[in-house]
C-alpha cells in the first residue's frame, strides 16, 4: 500500500527537506515494486520453435507437399507409357445374318459382317461366337516417350521448388512475427517502466504540494500525466496481445504461452553483425532463382514435347481370333443354333504400321512457336529475378549498416535523455524548474527509449533480411541457436 498524504504531512513537519526527499524516494521505490505483476516463468518462444509450429500448422505448406506427391506419381506413371495395349474380347450372340455386297464407310460399329451376301432375306436366327486377342503397341515415336517423361520430371521439379519457395516465404513470415513479438514486448516494457516512474513521481509531487513546497496545480498535472502513461501502457498491452493472438492462430500455440525470446534478439544484434560479415552469399541456389529456373526448364520440356508429337509413329499390331457360327459356308442354316458356339475357324494377323500426317509440318511450325516464345518469356523472368536478387543483397547490406549506426545514435539519445531527465528532476526537487519542464524532459526520455527499441528491432530485421536474400537463413538460425 502507498503512504497516505496525511502521513507525509506529519513527516514534513518534523524532518528537514533533503531528508524528506531521500526517504520519499526510498519508500516510493520499495512500494512501487508492489505494482509489478507476478510473472510466471515460461519458456520463451525461440525462432526455431516458431518455425516448427508454423510449419506444422501452415495449410499452404501442406498443400504444396501434397502437390509434390501428385507430380511424383504423375512422373512415375509416364514410365508405363511405353507398354503396349493388350485387348481381350469374348462374345456370344444370336441374330439374323443378311448382308449385301458393296462398300461402305463405317462410322461406328457394324452389327454383322460375316458370311456371303444371300440372294434373298432370311430372318432365321443363327448362333455364333467370337474370341479375340489383340496387341497394339506404339513401338517407335521418335522421342515422344522420352519428351513426355522429361516434361513430367520438369513439372515435378517445379512443384518441388515451389514447396521450397513456400518454405522460404514461411521463414520470412515467421521471422517477421518473431521480431514483431519482441518489438511489442519491449515497447510494453517501456510504457510499464514509465507508469511506475510517473506513479512514484506523482506521489512525491503530491506530498510536496500538500506540504506547501510546490503549488497544488503540480499534483493535478502529475495525476494527468499518470493517466496519460497508463493509457499508453494499455495501448502497448493491446498491441502485444493482438500479436500473440495472431501468432496463436498461425502456430496453434496458446497466446499466453507466446513469450518473446529477448535473449535471441540480443544474439541477433551482437553475433548477427559478425555473421553477416562472414557468411558466404549463395544467390545461385536461392529458392526464388531455383523456382524460376525450373519454370524455364519446364517450358523448354514442353516445347520439346510439342515438336516430338508431330514426328511419325510406328505401330506393331498382332491379333488372333476364333469364330463359330451355325450358318455354314454353303449358306445352310443349322437347325441347332447351339452349334454356332463352338469355334471352328482361327485367324491371326501381324502388322507393322507407320503413320504420319503430312500437314503436321505446318502444325509443328505454328504451334511450336507458342511454346518457343513462352520459353523465352520464362528466360527473361529468370534473368530479371537474378538482377533483382543481386540488388536486394546490396540493399540489405546498406540497410544493415544504416540500422547499426541508428542503434548507436539512439543509444546515445537514450543516455543523454536519461541524464537530462535526472537533472531536471533534481532541479524540480530543489524548486529550480517547473512541472512543465520536468514533463518535457520525461517525454523526451520516453521517446528516446521507444526510438532505441525501434532501432534495435530494425537492426534485427536487417540481419534477418540479409540472411533471407543470401540464402543463409537456416545457417543463421543454427549458428546463433535462435
Amino acid at each position: 500500500m502507498l503512504l497516505k498524504p496525511l502521513y507525509y504531512q506529519n513527516i514534513i513537519k518534523i524532518l528537514p527537506m533533503n531528508f524528506i526527499r531521500t526517504i520519499a524516494f526510498i519508500v516510493l521505490y520499495i512500494t512501487g515494486l508492489g505494482f509489478m505483476p507476478a510473472v510466471k516463468a515460461q519458456q520463451p518462444l525461440s525462432l526455431q520453435g516458431l518455425l516448427q509450429s508454423m510449419g506444422s500448422n501452415y495449410e499452404l505448406l501442406k498443400q504444396q507437399g501434397s502437390l509434390v506427391q501428385a507430380n511424383r506419381a504423375a512422373a512415375k506413371a509416364t514410365d508405363f507409357d511405353r507398354l503396349p495395349h493388350l485387348n481381350v474380347m469374348a462374345q456370344a450372340a444370336a441374330g439374323s445374318d443378311n448382308n449385301l455386297k458393296g462398300a461402305l464407310n463405317g462410322y461406328g460399329m457394324i452389327p454383322s459382317d460375316v458370311s456371303n451376301a444371300l440372294p434373298q432375306s432370311n430372318l432365321s436366327a443363327i448362333g455364333g461366337d467370337a474370341l479375340f486377342t489383340g496387341v497394339n503397341w506404339e513401338a517407335i515415336n521418335f522421342g515422344e516417350y522420352k519428351a513426355n517423361e522429361g516434361l513430367a520430371k520438369s513439372n515435378l521439379l517445379v512443384q518441388m521448388n515451389t514447396l521450397v519457395n513456400t518454405q522460404y516465404n514461411l521463414d520470412g513470415f515467421a521471422a517477421a512475427y518473431y521480431l514483431e513479438l519482441i518489438r511489442q514486448y519491449e515497447l510494453q516494457n517501456v510504457q510499464q517502466d514509465n507508469v511506475t516512474r510517473v506513479q512514484q513521481l506523482k506521489n512525491i509531487i503530491v506530498a510536496l504540494a500538500q506540504s506547501g513546497v510546490r503549488p497544488g496545480v503540480d499534483s493535478e498535472v502529475a495525476s494527468a500525466e499518470l493517466s496519460k502513461s497508463i493509457i499508453a501502457l494499455q495501448l502497448a498491452q493491446k498491441n502485444l496481445a493482438q500479436t500473440q493472438v495472431q501468432l496463436s492462430t498461425l502456430t496453434g500455440v496458446a497466446s499466453n504461452q507466446l513469450i518473446p525470446d529477448t535473449a535471441g534478439g540480443k544474439k541477433l544484434t551482437v553475433d548477427g553483425v559478425t555473421f553477416v560479415a562472414t557468411v558466404a552469399a549463395d544467390t545461385l541456389h536461392h529458392p526464388v532463382i531455383d523456382l524460376f529456373s525450373s519454370i524455364y526448364k519446364e517450358t523448354q520440356a514442353r516445347l520439346n514435347l510439342e515438336k516430338k508429337s508431330y514426328y511419325p509413329k510406328i505401330f506393331l499390331d498382332a491379333d488372333a481370333w476364333m469364330r463359330g457360327s451355325s450358318l455354314n459356308s454353303a449358306g445352310v442354316y443349322n437347325s441347332d443354333i447351339l452349334t454356332g458356339y463352338e469355334p471352328s475357324r482361327f485367324n491371326y494377323f501381324l502388322g507393322l504400321t507407320m503413320t504420319y500426317d503430312i500437314v503436321n509440318i505446318a502444325r509443328k511450325r505454328l504451334n511450336s512457336n507458342i511454346y518457343k516464345f513462352q520459353a523465352e518469356a520464362a528466360s527473361h523472368l529468370l534473368e530479371n529475378e537474378k538482377i533483382n536478387l543481386n540488388s536486394e543483397v546490396q540493399q540489405a547490406l546498406i540497410e544493415k549498416d544504416f540500422q547499426l549506426s541508428q542503434l548507436a545514435e539512439t543509444k546515445h539519445e537514450v543516455d543523454e535523455a536519461g541524464r537530462a531527465y535526472t537533472q531536471q528532476l533534481s532541479l524540480y526537487n530543489n524548486g529550480l524548474s517547473s512541472i512543465i519542464e520536468l514533463n518535457t524532459a520525461l517525454d523526451y526520455y520516453i521517446q528516446a527509449q521507444k526510438d532505441y527499441v525501434e532501432a534495435n528491432v530494425g537492426l534485427m530485421k536487417s540481419i534477418i533480411n540479409y540472411s533471407l536474400v543470401t540464402n543463409s537463413f537456416t545457417a543463421l538460425v543454427q549458428t546463433l541457436k535462435l
